[in-house]
């Protein structure tokens, strides 16, 4: 497998901070990324919400959620020119049409909540857990994040504009190449770069503009780690930025992949 061209979007940089937004401006005709894998990807997804549709389709039932949810299905049927199910509810509609997942951000006493989402390919986290919760609260675990980011995360919601949508890409190492990782699975015995997958996600933060609510997308991509054999420069910058990693987020981050690539990716 080649390279792709989206590890020159990884932020890499060494810490401390350890933790930054990232967000970049998006033009509106880039929000949904589509690629190659997209049939393989809409698979995926249909065969998870056929088998295991509680765990990775929910909306509450509050006010606005229906509306803001409809906002989302037109957007997604006007940029793919796809045809929507329309017995289904519109934001489980709409998460079938695309590769990425969809979380919809309400606003309740000035904060952002999640009171929607179609997930599929969740990164070490259930939707169940964090449906109806804060920002601070669905990010609990992320170590930093409430001192680090809780308070910018809070202020640049709420002054997201709907003309002007951001994008941001995270990173990870994993040892287990399943896409839908509602949780860690036991850790591997690996020998980098055998056994391991760099995952990234280019999230992006859209305000919609009738309903006020804010749409967070995920689109997840994955390739084996040995595709950095391909780009040296890459590796050594992420093996600096695993370097510089803080005792927790060493914790939080390393355990399942990236302590382990350390020397190789060191080494490239």
């Amino acid at each position: 497998m080649d390279a792709p061209a989206w590890l020159d979007e990884l932020q890499l940089d060494a810490g401390p901070p350890w933790l930054a937004m990232g967000t970049r401006g998006l033009e509106l005709a880039e929000w949904l990324l589509a690629d190659e894998h997209r049939e393989r990807d809409l698979a995926r997804k249909a065969a998870l919400l056929a088998e295991r549709h509680d765990e990775v389709f929910a909306a509450l039932a509050a006010a606005g959620v229906d509306a803001a949810s409809a906002e989302v299905l037109a957007l997604v049927v006007a940029a793919t020119g796809a045809a929507p199910d329309e017995a289904l509810h519109p934001l489980d509609a709409a998460g079938r049409l695309v590769q990425e997942d969809l979380c919809l951000l309400g606003e309740r006493d000035g904060r952002f909540h999640l009171v929607a989402a179609s997930l599929c390919f969740p990164s070490y986290w259930r939707l169940a857990d964090k449906l109806g919760r804060h920002m601070v609260d669905v990010h609990g675990p992320v170590a930093h994040y409430r001192d680090a980011l809780a308070a910018k995360v809070d202020r640049f919601l709420t002054r997201l504009h709907p003309d002007r949508p951001v994008w941001r890409r995270n990173w990870s190492i994993h040892d287990d190449p399943a896409y839908f990782l509602p949780a860690p699975t036991p850790t591997r015995s690996v020998d980098p770069p055998d056994g391991l997958w760099l995952r990234s996600e280019r999230q992006a933060l859209r305000r919609l503009p009738l309903t006020g609510a804010v749409l967070f997308t995920i689109r997840t991509q994955q390739v084996p780690l040995a595709v950095l054999g391909e780009r040296p420069d890459i590796a050594r910058r992420m093996a600096e930025s695993i370097s510089g990693w803080s005792p927790q987020l060493a914790a939080y981050k390393g355990g399942h992949g990236a302590l382990a690539a350390l020397e190789w990716l060191r080494s490239r």
